[in-house]
């Protein structure tokens, strides 16, 4: 593994653990997305730091060379996030569909009641016109 992919990777880990440090301060985050950000970053560190891992991760695993292994460990990781987004995200979609559905039927329920209310009050009205007049 050549000493600038090294150095690439232990920047981009510093810059993601200090980034999501940053965002857990301002509480912009939530923990578990600041806990796999962080294993991330870590992965990432021990990949940099500890070239001799990697070498003996990619003759474990039959990979060409160690660059194609750190590629491949990411993107697993990254599309291990963006299914758990898309299942949090459909998740979501369902929620607003049952609430919207809910306040539609309060906001038909209101309007009714609110119509009928109008309409016995102006029978009542009516009626005490009526009173009147006689």
């Amino acid at each position: 593994m050549s000493y600038t992919l090294r150095v690439l990777l232990l920047i981009a880990a510093l810059a993601t653990a200090g980034w999501i440090l940053y965002k857990i301060r301002k509480l912009k985050v939530k923990m578990e997305d600041a806990i796999f950000w962080i294993i991330f970053a870590g992965i990432l560190c021990v990949l940099g730091i500890f070239p001799e891992f990697t070498y003996w991760l990619t003759e474990k695993m039959g990979v060409m060379s160690p660059a194609n292994l750190i590629f491949l460990v990411i993107i697993f990781l990254l599309l291990e996030k963006v299914f758990t987004l898309s299942i949090i995200v459909s998740q979501l979609e369902e929620k607003i569909t049952v609430l919207s559905a809910e306040v539609a039927l309060r906001s038909h329920d209101a309007a009714r009641r609110l119509k009928e209310g109008e309409q016995a009050s102006g029978e009542t009205e009516k009626a005490t016109d009526e009173s009147e007049l006689r």
